[in-house]
């Protein structure tokens, strides 16, 4: 824009012209072209009098300036007596006409001025529509494109002129075109970070050449486009990142949900563990346990022994020190408790925490116990049968034999009586006759009557010791039953309690297990001979049938010292005893009552503290079956 420097566009245009309307009339002039004229006799306000004909240059003047009203043309022309040529243009202004004169190289400098001015203007222009083009969300083709056409009607002579763009191998722009009808081209490098990624070729049709600020503009054309690129290759690339940013987000929280589902399956397993399970540091706090009453902090001798300070032997030192698994077990108030250590090793390989799982093992001691002493039962039991046989086989010789004498002593006794006729001090066995013959007869049939009892003991000896197979086949006498039992039982009883039996004779028979209903009746009158504490003890066994419920019912009852609410409630569950300082194991009365249920039975208590307690089992019978 150097042109511009010593030249005013105000004192230019406003001094260095005159403007008449269509009627010739002055309408305004300046200075300089008014003291010009003035200085050659040519005086403009004298332009529309009558004396104008004398002035040469005047008439000159008002001829030229109709013309150009007529045509609507600029008409360039000279005064006689000044060198310097003078221009005449028309100039609309809403409906009138008006003409501007001045000197034609002043008034060409100031079109020059103009053309450059609207140059500059369609130049920025170009940019800023360019510019708009680039931040438009278009693709950068279509970017591209666009940009061809801005810059085309950014140059001059945008007819004669081709734009192309050319960028990773693309060309944008005017591709319908004959390269014969070039006479000219400008070029500008489009590059990101020094590497060319394209070109702006520029082809002139006109032999006008081009402006060195339309070189300046498509530089900086250039410069826009390869931020362009360089934007769009980021927001590529942005996307491409994206993306894969997203499939592994998603494949992350895949993963985050099959933890997230597979932690929640480990801890509902974790919480479902019935044992105690804590996790501890090497100070004995807990870092995580799988009770909520247990939590996650505090430290795990106050939170699962309810301790002050760590337990002695702790087998979690054990473990810390050895990194081993470590086991320990404790009795405490009849309850038996298991801890068993196991080291957790962290990076550096050495035991930082240490996982403590509690467990309560006393029904588990109660179990092996109460298995232990089923296991001396059962040698009991074969013990029992063994020596039951071998008491049967004497005691067989005996009764046989006693028998043998019974019959010897009946043909014995006329011939005796015959003897004795003659013989007054006939002696047997250091005994008058008379008192032996009174007496013996009754101690042979003691003697076989104490053999019939052995017998008797005997065989319940191996019904009770015989193994039972759990089926419900046999035929069930239940008064047999009782009097059997109570062979084995009277004498125990005896120092307990007197016995009080009442049987119903008319009982039905029904199917069942022996073995089992005996059992049922020898823990309840153990119990009952336990539970009285006097010697006024009385111990009632009674059976009945009841006909509209066809139940058959059985009565064990004694006044003993009789038990409270809470001891009625929980008197049949396993475990459960008021005697264990007696040796009771609490499972008794808990076998009872699953042995009357497998018979379809029902069995029912009635106690108060010290009148007594009252056990009724009611078991149903079959209609068809005959009475007893």
């Amino acid at each position: 824009m150097k042109r511009f420097n010593n030249f005013s566009l105000i004192s230019g245009l406003i001094e260095n012209v005159i403007i008449f309307n269509s009627n010739l009339s002055v309408i305004y002039q300046g200075s300089i072209i008014k003291k010009l004229l003035d200085e050659n006799e040519i005086n403009i306000e004298e332009f529309n009098r009558t004396s104008i004909t004398k002035n040469n240059e005047l008439v000159l003047l008002k001829n030229n300036i109709e013309k150009v009203i007529t045509t609507s043309e600029p008409l360039s022309f000279k005064f006689i007596r000044l060198k310097e040529d003078f221009l005449l243009i028309p100039s609309s202004k809403g409906q009138s006409l008006e003409i501007i004169f001045g000197l034609k190289n002043k008034i060409y400098k100031i079109t020059k001025i103009e053309h450059d001015l609207k140059e500059r203007v369609k130049e920025l222009q170009c940019l800023y529509n360019i510019s708009k083009e680039l931040e438009a969300e278009k693709t950068l083709l279509e970017e591209l494109e666009d940009c061809a056409l801005q810059i085309q009607q950014g140059f001059q002579f945008p007819q004669e002129t081709i734009v192309n763009i050319e960028v990773n191998k693309n060309i944008y722009g005017n591709s319908d075109w004959n390269p014969k009808d070039v006479n000219d081209m400008l070029a500008c490098d489009i590059k990101l970070k020094n590497e060319k990624r394209g070109e702006i070729r520029i082809y002139f049709k006109h032999k006008f050449g081009y402006l060195n600020e339309e070189q300046h503009l498509i530089e900086e054309i250039s410069g826009k486009i390869s931020r362009a690129i360089e934007k769009d290759e980021k927001e590529k690339n942005l996307e491409k990142q994206q993306k894969i940013l997203k499939a592994k987000n998603d494949i992350l929280l895949k993963l985050t949900d099959d933890c997230n589902s597979s932690r929640q399956k480990l801890r509902t397993f974790f919480k479902a563990i019935t044992d105690k399970i804590v996790v501890v540091d090497n100070d004995f706090n807990i870092i995580m346990s799988n009770k909520d009453e247990i939590g996650d902090s505090g430290k795990c001798f106050n939170k699962l022994f309810n301790l002050q300070e760590r337990c002695k032997e702790c087998p979690a030192v054990n473990t810390f020190k050895t990194a081993q698994n470590t086991y320990r077990e404790w009795e405490e108030t009849d309850k038996y408790t298991a801890l068993r250590t196991y080291p957790i090793f962290g990076k550096e390989g050495n035991v930082d925490r240490v996982l403590e799982v509690c467990r309560d093992i006393t029904t588990q001691k109660k179990m092996e116990a109460q298995l232990l002493q089923s296991y001396k039962l059962a040698s009991l039991g074969k013990l029992v049968a063994g020596v039951a046989h071998e008491i049967n086989n004497p005691n067989t010789f005996i009764l046989g034999n006693l028998k043998i004498v019974q019959e010897s002593f009946t043909d014995l006794f006329p011939i005796l009586d015959e003897y004795n006729k003659n013989h007054s001090d006939l002696k047997i066995a250091r005994l008058n006759y008379d008192v032996f013959k009174e007496n013996i007869s009754v101690l042979v049939n003691d003697m076989i009557d104490g053999a019939n009892r052995t017998k008797k003991i005997v065989a319940d000896l191996r019904n009770f010791a015989k193994k039972d197979n759990g089926s419900l086949i046999d035929e069930i006498d239940l008064n047999y039953i009782i009097k059997n039992n109570l062979t084995l039982t009277r004498k125990h009883i005896k120092k307990y309690a007197q016995l009080d039996v009442a049987l119903n004779e008319n009982i039905p028979l029904f199917k069942g297990s022996i073995f089992k209903l005996e059992q049922v009746l020898l823990n309840l009158i153990m119990n009952a001979s336990e539970a009285i504490e006097h010697s006024e003890g009385v111990i009632k066994i009674a059976t009945d049938f009841d006909v509209s419920n066809n139940e058959i019912i059985l009565i064990v009852s004694d006044n003993g010292c009789g038990m409270d609410e809470n001891t009625v409630k929980n008197i049949f569950d396993p475990f459960y005893t008021t005697k264990r300082n007696k040796g009771g194991t609490g499972l008794g009365l808990s076998i009872t009552y699953g042995i009357i249920k497998d018979h379809g039975g029902k069995i029912e208590v009635e106690s108060k503290i010290n009148e007594g307690t009252k056990f009724i089992i009611r078991i149903p019978a079959k209609a068809s079956e005959s009475y007893v």
